[in-house]
């Protein structure tokens, strides 16, 4: 097992996104997060925190087979963590402010706290949570 003092620093370095369009998905992104800091012809890079978001263009359709396949769509949901109601309010404001379907803020079911979801162009969803 790892160290809990070792587990309680490491961070999420990135994450990676399989998607169908990539820019559609990079202008998307940019209008909540600023532009990217990294864009080519099949990839775009955001900094969020200390965690890069990175889009990939995806190649082909999605499999069907029981395996993983990294080119296939995939997620439940992403949720970026913020610190208190008035940073909510924020993210809700430039959401509304750039025609970006959301939910509004409203009170998560099971945890009972604040957050915001919406589904960006290739439908995945990701929150912005207290």
């Amino acid at each position: 097992m790892i160290h809990p003092n070792l587990k309680d620093s490491i961070t999420i370095h990135h994450i990676v996104f399989t998607i169908f369009d990539l820019n559609e998905t990079e202008q998307f992104y940019t209008k909540i997060f600023g532009q990217s800091l990294y864009s080519n012809a099949d990839t775009a890079m955001y900094q969020v925190g200390p965690t890069m978001l990175i889009f990939t263009q995806k190649e082909q359709a999605n499999q069907s087979d029981k395996k993983f396949n990294p080119s296939n769509i995939g997620l439940e949901h992403l949720a970026f963590g913020l610190k208190n109601l008035e940073e909510l309010q924020e993210v809700e404001k430039i959401l509304i402010a750039n025609n970006i379907q959301n939910s509004g803020i409203h009170i998560d079911k099971s945890s009972k706290k604040e957050k915001i979801w919406l589904n960006d162009p290739s439908n995945i969803r990701i929150e912005f949570y207290l």
